[in-house]
C-alpha cells in the first residue's frame, strides 16, 4: 500500500502567509490609488528617461550598431578593443588624472582660504565681495569659455598685448601644451571658484563662535585656530568637495572643447571629449562601453578617497554606526 505523500505543515503556512502579503499589499495599493495616480508622473518619467536608457545603454555597449542597421551582438568586444587597442583612452585618462592632480588641491585650497577671508567679521563689503565672487556660477560655461578664448589668444588676446606692453613675447596660451594646461587650470577655477566658496562660507558659519573664543583666551593665534579649530570641523564639507569635484572632472567636456579642443596634439584631451568622438564617429557600441568604463573609474577613485580619506566621514573622525 503506497503511503500518502503531504506537504510539511510549515511549507504550508509559509506559502498561505506570503499570498495574504501580496493580497494584503494589493489591497493598500488599490486603496491609495489615487496617491499613486498623482505621484506617477515621476515615475513614468524615471522610467523613460532613467531606467529605460540605462538598460539600453548596457546593451549597445555590448553590441555593434549603427543607423538603419540592426544591432549585432559582440559581447565584451567594444570593451577588449577600447582597453586594449585604444591608445586614446590611455592618454584621456592619464590627462584626466593629470588634472586632478593640480586642479583639487589649488582650486579647494584657494576657495577655502577665500571663504576664510570673507567669514571674517572685519572685512569691510563682505556681501560684495561675496557676490563678486559668486558671479562666475551664474555665468554659462559656454560663454566663459568663449571669453577666455579671445583673451587668450596668441595674436590679438588682450593677455598677450598686456605682456607685450612689459616686454614680454607672445605666449601660446592655447597652442602648447604648458600654456595650454595653465590656461584650462584658469578657466576651471574661474567658473567653480563661485561655488566652492558659498560651500566652505556655509560650512564656517555653522561653527560655533564660542570655539574660537575659547581659543583666543588660550592664546591660540590665527593660524593655530585655523589649523586645530576650522579645519577639522569641515573636514566633512571638505571629503563632499573633493569627491564632488573629481567627478565634475572627469565629466568635463564644453570648456575644455571650446577653449583647446583637445589640443595640442591630445594633451587636453578629457575622458569625457575621447566618448563624445567616438560617438560622433558612428562607434556607438564603443562609446557606450567607454561611457561605463568611467562610470567605473569615477567608482573606483570615489572608493579610494573615501578609503584613504575615511577619517574626514565625520568631525569626530570615524565613521558613525
Amino acid at each position: 500500500m503506497a503511503k500518502a505523500s503531504h506537504m510539511p505543515t510549515g511549507r504550508l503556512d509559509a506559502g498561505m502567509h506570503r499570498r495574504q502579503d501580496a493580497r494584503s499589499v494589493l489591497r493598500e495599493m488599490w486603496k491609495h490609488r489615487i496617491d499613486y495616480l498623482f505621484i506617477s508622473p515621476f515615475y513614468i518619467l524615471f522610467a523613460v528617461f532613467g531606467i529605460y536608457p540605462l538598460l539600453f545603454g548596457i546593451q549597445l555597449s555590448l553590441s555593434r550598431w549603427q543607423p538603419g542597421r540592426d544591432m549585432t551582438w559582440v559581447g565584451l568586444q567594444n570593451y577588449q578593443t577600447l582597453i586594449f587597442t585604444d591608445p586614446e583612452l590611455g592618454r584621456a585618462l592619464l590627462n584626466t588624472l593629470a588634472m586632478l592632480l593640480w586642479i583639487l588641491p589649488t582650486g579647494l585650497g584657494g576657495a577655502l582660504i577665500l571663504a576664510v577671508m570673507l567669514n571674517a567679521r572685519r572685512l569691510v563689503g563682505r556681501s560684495f565681495f561675496r557676490t563678486l565672487f559668486f558671479l562666475p556660477f551664474v555665468t554659462s560655461q559656454v560663454i566663459v569659455a568663449i571669453v577666455f578664448q579671445q583673451l587668450l589668444d596668441k595674436n590679438y588676446g588682450w593677455v598677450n598685448l598686456l605682456l607685450g606692453k612689459i616686454g614680454l613675447g607672445p605666449v601660446p596660451w592655447l597652442t602648447e601644451t604648458i600654456p595650454a594646461q595653465i590656461s584650462i587650470t584658469l578657466l576651471l577655477h574661474w567658473m567653480g571658484i563661485g561655488t566652492n566658496i558659498l560651500i566652505f562660507l556655509g560650512a564656517l558659519q555653522s561653527i560655533d563662535r564660542e570655539l574660537y573664543e575659547a581659543a583666543e583666551i588660550d592664546g591660540a593665534t590665527s593660524t593655530q585656530q585655523f589649523l586645530n579649530v576650522t579645519f577639522p570641523l569641515i573636514r566633512p564639507v571638505m571629503l563632499f568637495m573633493v569627491i564632488t569635484a573629481t567627478i565634475g572632472l572627469i565629466n568635463l567636456y564644453a570648456p575644455v572643447k571650446l577653449l583647446t579642443n583637445g589640443g595640442p596634439e591630445g594633451t587636453t584631451m578629457t575622458l569625457f571629449m575621447r566618448m563624445i568622438d567616438l560617438m560622433t564617429s558612428v562607434r556607438y557600441g564603443e562609446g557606450a562601453g567607454f561611457g561605463f568604463i568611467m562610470g567605473g573609474i569615477v567608482l573606483l577613485i570615489t572608493l579610494l578617497q573615501m578609503k584613504f580619506l575615511s577619517g574626514w566621514w565625520t568631525v569626530e573622525g570615524k565613521l558613525k554606526q
